[in-house]
């Protein structure tokens, strides 16, 4: 039986492309531009540009099949807060859509300066003669998408920061191929460039398919195809997770290089390495922590090489495969669990299955005329809903839309209720209904699509999904942005909140928002449960708990950034029971002496946080965890977690507060500190001392913290069981103001 990583394959029913509608503005039949590859598009392109960005009449610049010509940089121009928020630029596909370079040498092609915004479905052709083919900037951005498009022959395919830019943070890179970018294909260059989420692209013949200057990236289920430096490096540190890629014929996979003496936490997890052309595919050059968890390594038969050098700082490596014996070069202070060695021919060789750019299908469209009221919806997605089986689409197009009473899809309706834009000038729904009422409501079971809407609903809830648990039923959410209400902290308040599933996997792939004064995600159990709820990839702020599980609800959380601006609020508040695992997330947040980073009161069941940050933002207490009450049943440990400090004197004791009676099982392992504060510790770093009994941290109590990390599938949509929940969102922002404000909910 061939060995591969987790996950490789996507599912089959893939996502469809909606459009173009008609309040979109054509840049051929609008703008006059040719698209014959020979006349010079470029002030076509860049006057509909500036039309776009002031989104007065539309949001969404459509431009159709053909090749158009562009001689100097066209940009986007933000001179004012509302400028480029919530713009769409869309093409026919990338196939067919081709913006290419004929400037001079190392020009931009395109420079994009927009936020809560999304790019898609074009080709941008550097030529062999651009620097950089897309490049985000110059003022601060968030909330985009960049998806599906192909960036081919320039030194970098697309750039986040440099220069003058601001940081550039929270883009997800979804399904885009690059081609020979001869430096970089994705590079980040400032340290608020952050929270870029590169997602199913695809890197053929690149310098390197990831650098990071400064900033940071998280790459998940990628392919690396000869990469001719290594797929990933980086000069600078924070944190990242590279989980499920499949990398073939580089010089390395992962290079991290020397000279530092502060730490960079990151999990290396489900990855094939294969045929690697260098020493050292994994080379860790810097002080971790590192978790290196379920790879497989297959050199070249024959070879002197090794798969992994260690660094000098914390790592553990649990889990991995190779073809060949001593393949770790040993060093700093380690552990090794579980590891297997394979025979070459035993491991998979051939590449992942690719999700494909969306298609086409041609569906029915219902047009909603703009600023329609909640009767006309509701008589479209009556209409809709007539149409099962069809996959109808509703459409909403940019405009506000006063809400008066609560919206209601049908049972099994598979309506794509589709707006222009996510952002607040895109297709905004505002609740104008009772105060405590509710927007939207899904019953169930709920197989709808919900894309590009902006739901406010202040005082109310916004969406409620009934009837949401079935034996194979999915919830799939792609760049759900959730807010919860301000004010006094409540803590019977979420953003999101997943009650009584059992059956159904929720995954939430690059989640964002915040809690504000309540929890920003709980998860609610019930009953013994057979599903998975998992956040992969996202970024949120101030929250009275991120997280919270209840009554034996399970959690899953990887590669996320919070921060905190509240010196009386938890990061997390575990009172009841269930099992919470992290990796590979940070905390930034004004700590103080009152309220501890985790508290852990009465808690019953299993929490694992490994390869995050931990560090304090305007104020100087150390991170710590705290745990009080009857400690019998809770298990809890930090493994390899990175403690920055600015108060000397910090020890294991002072951070790891024990006070439960019993005490709690568990302990502090494979953790580190570092400082920016000069002459605090020796060359800015130290190790903290394991802790907890024996039997807490064995490898057997590792490997019980860990199997939530390794057992967590990564999937895409697919079909379903007959009457069986299978919702979709993709680009929903939400915010409300009471109970939770989204509710994935098993019964009515």
């Amino acid at each position: 039986m061939s060995l591969v990583a987790a996950a490789q394959s996507p599912g089959g029913n893939f996502e469809e492309f909606q459009g173009p509608f008609p309040g979109w503005r054509n840049l051929k039949t609008f703008y006059g531009a040719a698209g014959d590859g020979k006349a010079d598009d470029t002030p076509a392109l860049q006057h509909a540009l500036d039309e776009v960005t002031l989104h007065k009449d539309f949001c969404v610049l459509y431009i159709p099949a053909g090749t158009y010509r562009l001689t100097t940089t066209v940009k986007t121009v933000r001179k004012h807060h509302a400028d480029c928020q919530g713009i769409a630029i869309v093409g026919d596909s990338p196939e067919t859509t081709v913006l290419r370079w004929d400037g001079p040498p190392d020009g931009t092609v395109f420079q994009y300066d927009a936020w809560y915004s999304k790019i898609s479905r074009l080709a941008i052709d550097g030529a062999r003669q651009a620097r950089v083919a897309l490049s985000y900037g110059p003022a601060f951005s968030t909330y985009n998408e960049t998806s599906d498009l192909i960036l081919r022959d320039a030194a970098i395919g697309i750039l986040f920061g440099g220069g003058e830019t601001k940081g550039q943070a929270e883009n997800e890179v979804l399904r885009c191929r690059f081609l020979r970018c001869t430096e970089a294909g994705v590079a980040t260059a400032n340290f608020n460039s952050m929270d870029i989420w590169v997602w199913y692209s695809r890197f053929e013949d690149c310098g390197h398919a990831l650098f990071n200057r400064a900033g940071n990236f998280h790459a998940w289920q990628n392919l690396f195809l000869r990469s001719r430096i290594a797929d990933i490096g980086s000069k600078n540190l924070m944190v990242f997770s590279f989980v499920n890629n499949t990398s073939i014929g580089s010089g390395r996979f992962l290079d991290f290089e020397g000279g530092h003496t502060w730490g960079s936490p990151m999990t290396i997890s489900g990855n094939r390495i294969l045929d690697p052309l260098d020493d050292f595919p994994l080379r860790l050059g810097n002080g971790g922590p590192y978790l290196v968890m379920d790879n497989i390594f297959k050199l070249p038969t024959g070879s002197p090489r090794q798969a992994a050098k260690m660094t000098w700082g914390d790592q553990t490596f649990v889990g991995n495969t190779y073809t060949i014996t001593n393949a770790v070069k040993e060093n700093g202070r380690f552990r090794r669990l579980a590891e297997k060695l394979a025979a070459p021919d035993a491991i998979d060789t051939n590449p992942p299955v690719m999700p494909p750019t969306p298609p086409r299908q041609g569906r029915r469209v219902i047009e909603v005329s703009a600023g329609a009221d909640a009767a006309a919806i509701q008589k479209a997605l009556n209409e809709a809903a007539a149409l099962r089986g069809q996959r109808p689409v509703v459409h909403l197009p940019m405009g506000i839309y006063k809400v008066t009473k609560t919206l209601v899809i049908p049972p099994e309706s598979d309506v794509q209720l589709v707006g222009d834009s996510a952002g607040e000038a895109g297709t905004r729904l505002n609740w104008a209904g009772p105060a405590g009422g509710l927007m939207l409501k899904l019953e169930g079971p709920a197989v709808a699509t919900l894309r590009d809407l902006n739901l406010q609903a202040p005082g109310a809830s916004a969406v409620l999904v009934e009837n949401a648990d079935q034996p194979g039923g999915k919830i799939f959410a792609d760049q759900l942005n959730v807010s919860g209400p301000s004010g006094k902290p409540v803590a019977s308040t979420s953003a999101l909140r997943v009650n009584g599933l059992a059956e159904t996997d929720v995954q939430l792939r690059c989640l964002q928002g915040n809690g504000n004064s309540g929890n920003w995600v709980e998860v609610i159990g019930g009953r013994p449960v057979h599903n998975q709820v998992s956040i992969f990839n996202g970024a949120s702020s101030t929250a009275m708990g991120q997280y919270n599980v209840h009554n034996g609800g399970q959690l899953v959380v990887r590669g996320v950034y919070h921060e905190r601006s509240q010196d009386t609020l938890r990061g997390l508040y575990l009172a009841d029971s269930g099992a919470l695992a992290i990796d590979a997330t940070r905390f930034s947040y004004q700590t103080s002496l009152q309220a501890p980073l985790v508290a852990v009161d009465n808690f019953r069941g299993l929490f694992t946080l490994a390869t995050s940050q931990l560090q304090p933002v305007g104020s100087t207490n150390t991170c710590r965890f705290e745990f009080a009450g009857d400690g019998t049943a809770a298990d809890v440990l930090a493994l390899d977690d990175l403690f920055w400090v600015s108060e000397p004197g910090v020890t294991s004791e002072k951070i790891w507060l024990n006070h439960a009676k019993p005490p709690a099982r568990g302990g502090l392992v494979g953790c580190n500190m570092n400082s920016n504060v000069k002459g605090l510790m020796k060359d800015g770093f130290g190790f903290l001392e394991n802790m907890g009994n024996p039997a807490d941290v064995s490898d057997a109590a590792l490997l019980r913290h860990l199997a939530p990390l390794r057992e967590a599938r990564v999937w895409l949509p697919d079909e379903v069981p007959p009457h069986t929940t299978n919702l979709r969102l993709h680009r929903v922002m939400v915010t409300g103001g009471k109970g939770a404000v989204v509710e994935f909910r098993a019964g009515n």
